[in-house]
């Protein structure tokens, strides 16, 4: 699980991080922010479970926070905490939905019980929440068992429970009919999001039970030892065996995966993949190292991608050298046309902000203006800059204001409103913060 805690004093924040055992309570990730507008966008990335946030803040308040939540119908759970008891806050967030409500200075006892309610009712939620095939990425879901590198998405736990110990095995038809291929498709049913179809075969996974039903009718159908996908390591074996004629080892993978580039931010990915594939000893560790890269890539991209995918692995990875040297050109050319847009969007964007620096300009109005999603656009513009969005439009709007301090006499309330922020006490801290003096002896001093 994942936890954010907000607040807009560092200390408070520092505090609450280090009051729990957070683990104890199966969380493992703790992410904090005191800045509520970045916490808004990493929100939307969907992974958060409990949001831990302070009621009132300048700019975006906490019941602005899960009123978000509520609107994008996100699933994370919300406790609040405020130096106010006014009831009336209570209320509303209560209808919106709010877990729990504590009062500051916060006591240790309280947040655990808080905490331990609020994690109860994440995994009952999950225990609950029903798979749905229709938009269920069965190779995802595959590579996040093969792969060391990967681990499985929220979205695909539903279902490893709903699979649980029922056997699976392998198959590979190659070059079938049409005929051949709807009949193993509709005895797949429902399953066949785990069958692909490439240049050269039908390859997937199929329920044990549909496998024996199938074997003998189709002469070229072949098929693995079984195995259930709630062992992975099994998983791992059946699959390298049965698809790559390699036996490999927990050890072998694991030891690859850690040896898997990162984005380099100077160098094209492809330049740091092939410098560790001219490393590797032999076939095998070439395979196992060109699947770990197949997963990572899948991981990132949309199903329009899946082909891709499925003919590297099932047409190409046999051959490694063949299937690394198809992800490297078609890397390639992705980041070549990637630069040009993503330099597009950036420009875009920088232009928006600058037009409308007295508006809200919240992420989700800028990923509008660009056609791309809010989480995506941070992403990308923090990729292209090295700069998060946010403090981009916060700097833009304190050098503006320095601009009408020096060249107009317009008091500073009408200055912070003409920059986006309807708070002049708010306006006031950020400038201070960036020039190290207040509006008013910035002006003094520009005046001479």
């Amino acid at each position: 699980m994942r936890v954010l805690i907000v607040d807009d004093g560092h200390y408070v924040v520092e505090y609450l991080k280090h009051l729990l055992d957070w683990k104890s309570f199966g969380i493992n990730r703790v992410e904090t922010s005191t800045n509520s507008i970045e916490a808004r966008e990493l929100l939307d990335g969907n992974g958060i479970d409990l949001l831990i946030t302070d009621i009132r803040m300048p700019e975006v308040s906490g019941i602005d926070l899960l009123e978000h939540i509520d609107r994008s119908k996100l699933k994370t759970k919300v406790i609040f905490l405020s130096g106010y008891s006014q009831f009336d806050y209570a209320q509303k967030a209560i209808r919106l939905g709010l877990l729990d409500y504590l009062l500051k200075p916060v006591d240790k006892d309280d947040m655990e019980k808080a905490v331990r309610h609020a994690t109860e009712s994440v995994r009952e939620h999950e225990r609950t929440r029903p798979l749905v095939w229709e938009r269920f990425d069965g190779l995802r879901f595959l590579l996040s068992i093969v792969a060391e590198s990967r681990s499985m998405a929220r979205e695909d736990e539903p279902a490893l429970r709903l699979l649980g110990e029922e056997p699976f095995c392998f198959f590979r038809l190659p070059e079938p009919s049409d005929m051949e291929e709807a009949s193993v498709r509709d005895r797949l049913g429902k399953f066949d999001r785990f069958a692909w179809r490439t240049e050269s075969a039908l390859s997937g996974a199929m329920p044990h039970a549909a496998a024996e039903a199938l074997a003998g009718r189709i002469g070229s159908l072949a098929f693995s030892e079984p195995f259930s996908f709630a062992h992975p390591h099994q998983v791992r074996h059946r699959f390298y065996s049965f698809f790559l004629q390699e036996n490999v080892s927990f050890a072998e993978v694991e030891r690859i995966s850690k040896d898997l580039p990162s984005i380099g931010e100077k160098e094209p990915r492809g330049k740091l993949w092939s410098k560790r594939y001219d490393q590797l000893d032999g076939a095998k560790q070439q395979k196992i190292y060109v699947m770990e890269i197949i997963a990572s890539l899948h991981a990132g991209s949309g199903p329009d991608r899946t082909a891709d995918a499925a003919e590297w692995i099932f047409d190409l990875l046999p051959d490694p050298q063949l299937a690394f040297q198809a992800i490297v050109r078609d890397r390639s050319e992705t980041e070549k046309s990637s630069r040009h847009c993503n330099a597009n969007v950036v420009r875009m964007v920088r232009d928006y902000v600058d037009e409308h620096l007295a508006c809200g300009l919240s992420l989700e109005e800028l990923g509008e203006h660009v056609h791309l999603h809010p989480v995506y656009l941070s992403k990308l513009y923090k990729q292209e800059t090295g700069q998060n969005l946010s403090a981009y439009i916060a700097l833009r709007r304190l050098e503006k204001a320095s601009r009408l301090l020096k060249e107009s006499s317009l008091h500073v309330a009408d200055i912070s409103r003409m920059v986006g922020y309807k708070k002049p006490q708010y306006f006031i801290k950020l400038f201070k913060d960036e020039y190290g003096i207040t509006p008013h002896q910035y002006r003094r001093l520009q005046l001479g």
